[in-house]
């Protein structure tokens, strides 16, 4: 028995065109369910036009690119009378209910040739990819993030290293504490960049964090817009925050009743964001009359962000300030 060979091609679950070699039409002859239940249309609706034809006068960059890649390939084919790979590609499917949908191919044209050599139709079969461009991305980015996570932890091992060795006190019990809170600011920071998959993190979350977990709420305001601090200055801008509130809790405005705090940043013309701390509520208060390794802490790390930070000791509490080199990050409308 002969076998049937238009039912072997309407039954294949490959994706399958048998196009013209009239170019610069190619028009589809044929269109097997496959192929057009993987572009979400029906035979009918294809057969007939011409390949190209089928994206339009005007279609969008990838559209485009994908259409000019298939015709790039049927040159080759006519050209060569040899079956040519197309290079996977992005070409968005557009569901029944107009929602489009990620999608990646490639595809294999191949020649049929007449009795007197000449390419008479070419044969098209598609391949959807989308799921091993998907999974390779998805490792890629699992490498990607295994690198980063490692990289940020051997640094703040440094970091905890270095504060181990520099941080005095007057007592056992008095180094605990400071050690503490500062691994515990470098858990914070960690904890930050975590969650948005160590691309950056909210200022506003940052400083928050810190002030959370030395006194209320209702003793410090924030104001600013809404920035994505980079992923590289998270942790110093984190220490520099715990620093400057340990030092308000034990000598300025949160050690008293009646103090408070206010925190507010803006974006200066050369880029930068410029924090203000300003201490109130408090009497008489003097300069400190010589640096702990706190100070030093802040004055390398405040180098590190975008310059170091300026000390105003006002008898009414501290006023600082010190910038933030965002580079290329964005400020959202304000908090």
């Amino acid at each position: 028995m002969r076998p049937d060979f238009r039912a072997v091609f309407e039954a294949s679950p490959q994706p399958l065109l048998l196009v013209a070699a009239d170019p610069p039409r190619y028009t589809m002859l044929a269109v097997n369910a496959a192929h057009a239940l993987a572009f979400a249309t029906t035979p009918e609706a294809l057969t007939g036009w011409g390949v190209l034809e089928v994206f339009g006068s005007d279609p969008e960059p990838e559209a485009a690119d994908f259409r000019d890649a298939i015709q790039a390939s049927f040159e080759s084919v006519l050209a060569t009378k040899a079956a040519n790979q197309m290079a996977v590609r992005p070409y968005a499917v557009q569901t029944a209910d107009g929602t489009l949908v990620e999608r990646y191919w490639s595809a294999i044209n191949a020649p049929m040739l007449g009795a007197d050599g000449t390419v008479t139709h070419i044969v098209s079969a598609v391949q959807d990819v989308t799921g091993e461009v998907l999974e390779r991305r998805s490792e890629e980015a699992r490498l990607l993030l295994m690198r980063e996570v490692d990289h940020r932890a051997r640094n703040a091992l440094t970091v905890v290293q270095s504060m181990v060795r520099l941080t005095t006190a007057s007592s056992l019990d008095e180094f605990r504490d400071v050690l503490d809170g500062r691994i515990a600011a470098l858990a914070r920071a960690q904890t930050s960049l975590a969650a948005r998959r160590w691309e950056g993190a909210w200022l506003s979350e940052v400083i928050e964090a810190e002030l959370e977990s030395l006194t209320e709420r209702e003793r410090y305001s924030l104001a600013g817009p809404q920035v994505l601090l980079p992923a590289e200055h998270v942790q110093a801008v984190s220490m520099v925050v715990h620093e400057l509130a340990t030092n308000a809790a034990k000598y300025g405005s949160l050690g008293v009743p009646a103090g408070t705090l206010n925190i507010s940043w803006r974006r200066e013309n050369d880029g930068c964001l410029l924090v203000s701390w300003v201490e109130c509520g408090l009497e008489g208060l003097e300069a400190p009359q010589r640096r702990g390794f706190g100070a030093h802490l802040i004055s390398q790390l405040s180098l590190q962000l975008g310059g170091p930070v300026a000390y105003d000791w006002l008898p009414t509490g501290l006023n600082a300030e010190f910038r933030i080199d965002l580079g290329s990050a964005t400020a959202s409308p304000a908090i």
